[in-house]
């Protein structure tokens, strides 16, 4: 303890702001030099949840209320770095919350994180306006039963990050207002999949980085309170894009083109997802799963190196071909399943027979060297794009399968590879690997010793 108390305070402050708030108080009783420190420490996280209950007796809310009114009081540190607050149900008027805020503000705070467990209107409680002004402010991270009851006056010059997590909107100009009073904003989150939601969300910055929409929501009793939805994006400084939304019958999506565009995950229950696709043909890593068919759309990604293609789409084997044909410069391809439920999965990987392309891509001609599937189940169709891709990669370095049935016999594996090992390769150098459970490696390994398999293309 007293090498600890011979360090500097501002070394001391840090150490503490990783610590809970709660813990960071009990330092006052450690000795004099401590006893108020904790009141400078940059980083405060209230967590309502740790008053829920003591022992076996139900501790009312105005504990914690109290509780944090005492701390904000002592608190002496010019500058709030960190805010947070993760609230239950308990909490009886929005008086607090909102006072909490203005303090927050009276001491320059940077970031602002508030989760409110409770999903319903009844427990829903208002920010207040103030907040909107507020230009020192960074991060604001919002979560479930917050309403944004934005004013006609929003003014958050220093704000770059803002996430809106299943929160309730007064109406429907409330998110287009805040969004336009946010003229630096890199990064931006906005989850749909709870909650109310405005009808059409607009997105034009010119500022922002970063953008995560998310709707994995999925109540098959609600399907017509999202048809006419509408999407409008337009960010040509955007590097990064996650697009989610798997619950939507009709969505309209309107997006401008983003060159900056690096890497881009887009998974989107969509009939004509073309107005999408072409907006981010400057993409260099893309994840993609696509319920609408692109093959009568002429699009070139010209700087894609890695793809990751989900196979749970009824028609994804059509979109492989497309992506091949697409994508010139193609290094890495992988064929996965998502791990969501979609209203576009449930169905086997390949019903029909897949047409291969009608000429050989250039990727998989001069580029393609890494091709990876998993849950592999070695069906016809399946062994014929295996087949195809094996016989026309001719810069193929490593090609790795692993499968879905994880009680899948021994026999069995090595029959899929041994398949796989038989199958004709343009490139010489191709190494296949089958990634199986660490239990069975050891079979795998005996059969390679004992010639069963070819050990020379196969690790």
């Amino acid at each position: 303890m007293d090498m600890i108390s011979n360090l500097s305070d501002d070394l001391l402050l840090k150490i503490l702001s990783q610590l809970p708030t709660e813990d960071v108080v009990l330092t006052m009783f450690l000795s004099k030099r401590w006893k108020f420190l904790w009141t400078m420490v940059t980083k405060l996280d209230f967590d309502d949840s740790v008053y829920e209950y003591f022992g076996e007796d139900c501790v009312d809310y105005r504990v914690f209320q109290e509780y944090v009114d005492r701390f904000l009081v002592l608190y002496k540190s010019p500058v709030l770095e960190t805010l947070k607050f993760n609230l239950g149900c308990r909490m009886s008027t929005t008086d607090d919350m909102s006072t909490w805020i203005r303090f927050a503000i009276a001491r320059r705070v940077h970031e602002l994180e508030i989760f409110r467990s409770c999903q319903d209107d009844f427990h829903s409680f208002p920010l207040p306006r103030c907040l909107y002004t507020f230009e020192k402010l960074v991060v604001l991270k919002l979560y479930k039963s917050i309403t944004l009851d934005v004013p006609r006056e929003v003014c958050l010059s220093s704000l770059k990050v803002l996430h809106i997590l299943s929160v309730h909107y007064k109406d429907k100009s409330s998110l287009r207002r805040l969004l336009s009073g946010c003229p630096v904003l890199e990064e931006l989150v906005i989850d749909k999949s709870e909650g109310e939601y405005p009808p059409s969300l607009y997105v034009i910055m010119n500022s922002l980085e970063r953008l995560s929409i998310l709707n994995d929501f999925h109540n098959s009793g609600e399907e017509t309170s999202f048809v006419g939805e509408k999407v409008v994006i337009n960010v040509p400084s955007l590097k990064y894009l996650n697009y989610v939304d798997i619950y939507d019958l009709g969505h309209l999506c309107s997006s401008e083109n983003m060159p900056e565009l690096v890497e881009a995950n887009v998974k989107l229950v969509c009939k004509n997802p073309a107005k999408l696709m072409r907006s981010i043909t400057s993409v260099k890593r893309l994840s993609l799963c696509l319920y609408g068919s692109m093959l009568q759309h002429r699009i070139e990604f010209y700087q894609l190196v890695r793809l990751e293609l989900c196979g749970c789409g009824p028609k994804w084997w059509n979109l492989l071909t497309w992506m091949l044909q697409s994508s010139p410069k193609l290094q890495v391809l992988k064929l996965n399943e998502c791990a969501e439920i979609c209203i576009c999965s449930i169905a086997p990987p390949i019903k029909r027979s897949w047409g291969q392309p009608s000429s050989v891509p250039d990727c998989l001609q001069f580029h393609l060297s890494t091709f990876e599937w998993k849950y592999y189940n070695g069906r016809r169709e399946e062994k014929k794009v295996v087949a195809y891709i094996l016989k026309n990669a001719r810069q193929l370095k490593t090609a790795i399968f692993s499968t879905k049935d994880s009680h899948l016999q021994e026999k069995q594996s090595q029959k899929k590879l041994k398949e796989l090992v038989s199958l004709p390769r343009a490139s010489s150098s191709c190494q296949l690997l089958m990634d199986l459970k660490k239990e069975r490696f050891s079979s795998l390994f005996q059969a390679i010793r004992f010639g069963m398999l070819n050990s020379k293309n196969c690790i």
